[in-house]
Order: structure tokens, then C-alpha cells, then sequence
């Protein structure tokens, strides 16, 4: 049995503490967030937090929750470790996180505030553009896809929804821990990219050329937008080419989270294409 001294000691906070007033504002964006702060639901997220290197801002554990040995063991260590840590009442545990069965953890962490120093130029490079996005599970699963491909950064324009959105946590999978995300202003982006001879390749329903018959090797940037607004002007007057995903049914289009996987394996194989010779799919 692990010693639980460390948690013993732990004052109990209720719904009218600040701590838990502004993990509440925060994952309801009611209130400003300054710090680029994050609500961690969880031993899985607080780890691949931790694992990431985002610094830990305070903690809250319901010593009754606590599952495993795992639990017990990430609250010890949280707590010895100084960050700022109160006790919580089942009650009050399960009004801070979403998830049925809750473990007892919860967190606030910083996330890093990424720019355009951070994108390791090379021959080949790939970087997706989300423009106007609105939907936050969207804007997450196309962060994990860009992982997935080993894309060099995910950039937003016209910002729709915020980073800090437990959405975006879940459904990245946490790689919204770990990839680069430039928030910034299509003027910028645009002069970014053509500084540094990227290609601009935007897609649109109504392109006359699919995306499977572009050359995507060099240095690319992949423009996606709202389902409901599309790309907005200046992308398409800084485009290269625009291009479009082939449908065969009554649909027009498919929803972003998906056109931006065809996308991103499509320039990930012409620019990595010995990497899928004998390769085995993972799946999860």
C-alpha cells in the first residue's frame, strides 16, 4: 500500500474556493485566460501533460475517488512536488470534470505558446492551416491527424474557438500538448509562408483539380476551412493551387476533420513515400 501522508495534510476546498472558481471559468470560458491555462481531467491527461513538459498550476484530488495504485501514486507526487494542492469533496470532484467514473484528479496547466521559431525548416516540410474553425472536436482531431503525419505545425487563422477547450484536449488525444500551434492573423501567415517558399494549396468544393493530382513534395501549406464559411478571400488570392476531394454520392463535401486526413497522408506519402512501404497501420 502506498504511503498517503503527502494527501492527508490537504485542506478541502469547496464549489466557493478561487482555485475552483477559475478551473470552472476556464473550462466554461466565462472569464479571460490570460496564461493560456488548461483544465486536466484525469490521471491519463495530467500525465501525457506532465510528459510534455506543461507545468502543473494546481491540483485537486478526492482521496475518495482515487483508483489504483497509479492515482494515489500521480497525487503523492503532484502534491510533494509543491505545486499549489487542495483536497475536494466527491461532490465538488464531480461538478470540475466531465468524464463518468471519475478517478479523483483533476489539474490546471499552462500550455506553451508556440511561434514561428519553433517550426524546424527543412527540404520538406507540411503544415496545416485551420481558418475560421468552429467546431472544437474538429479543430482537435485534425491536431492528432497532423501528429499522426508528422506535420510541422498547425497554424489558425481567423479564430474561431480557443486551444484551452476540454474538446480540443480529448479529441487531440493530448497532442495539442506537443505540436505546434500559431494563432495569428492571415496577413502574417501569408507573408510567413511565402518568405520561406512554401506552397499554398487551399481546398475548395468547387476547385477543378482533385487533391490527388498535386504535387505536394517541398515545403506546403494546407489550407482548411469552416464547413459553413469556407476559406475566406485572402487565402484564396495568396493560393498556389486549389483543389478538391472528389465525391461520389449526394454529398458535396466531407466534414473537415476528414478532408484534412485525406490531405495530410496524401503530402505525408509524396513526401515520405518510403515510410509506407511495409508499414502496418496502427489503430486506436
Amino acid at each position: 500500500m502506498l504511503d498517503m501522508t503527502a494527501l492527508s495534510g490537504l485542506i478541502q476546498v469547496g464549489m466557493q474556493n478561487p482555485r475552483v472558481k477559475q478551473y470552472l471559468s476556464i473550462k466554461k470560458n466565462t472569464r479571460s485566460n490570460p496564461e493560456n491555462l488548461v483544465c486536466l481531467e484525469g490521471l491519463w491527461e495530467i500525465t501525457t501533460a506532465l510528459d510534455a513538459g506543461l507545468e502543473l498550476r494546481a491540483f485537486l484530488v478526492c482521496p475518495e475517488l482515487l483508483r489504483g495504485d497509479a492515482g494515489r501514486a500521480m497525487a503523492r507526487r503532484i502534491v510533494r512536488s509543491g505545486v499549489h494542492s487542495n483536497a475536494a469533496s466527491p461532490a465538488v470532484m464531480q461538478r470540475l470534470v466531465d468524464r463518468e467514473g471519475t478517478d479523483g484528479l483533476a489539474a490546471m496547466a499552462q500550455l506553451r505558446r508556440w511561434n514561428w521559431g519553433d517550426i524546424p525548416l527543412a527540404e520538406q516540410n507540411r503544415i496545416v492551416v485551420l481558418d475560421g474553425l468552429e467546431i472544437t472536436g474538429n479543430v482537435g482531431t485534425i491536431i492528432r491527424c497532423a501528429d499522426g503525419t508528422g506535420a510541422d505545425a498547425v497554424v489558425i487563422t481567423n479564430r474561431r474557438t480557443r486551444l484551452a477547450h476540454p474538446k480540443v484536449i480529448h479529441s487531440s488525444m493530448g497532442s495539442v500538448f506537443t505540436m505546434p500551434v500559431i494563432e495569428v492573423e492571415v496577413s502574417e501567415a501569408v507573408g510567413w509562408l511565402r518568405s520561406h517558399g512554401f506552397r499554398i494549396i487551399t481546398t475548395d468544393t468547387d476547385a477543378p483539380v482533385s487533391y490527388r493530382e498535386v504535387d505536394y513534395r517541398g515545403r506546403v501549406a494546407l489550407v482548411m476551412g469552416s464547413e459553413k464559411y469556407g476559406i475566406v478571400r485572402a487565402w484564396h488570392d495568396a493560393q498556389d493551387v486549389s483543389v478538391a476531394i472528389p465525391m461520389g454520392g449526394r454529398m458535396d463535401s466531407l466534414n473537415v476533420g476528414n478532408a484534412a486526413v485525406l490531405m495530410l497522408y496524401e503530402a505525408f506519402y509524396q513526401q515520405a513515400p518510403g515510410r509506407f512501404h511495409g508499414a502496418r497501420s496502427k489503430q486506436g
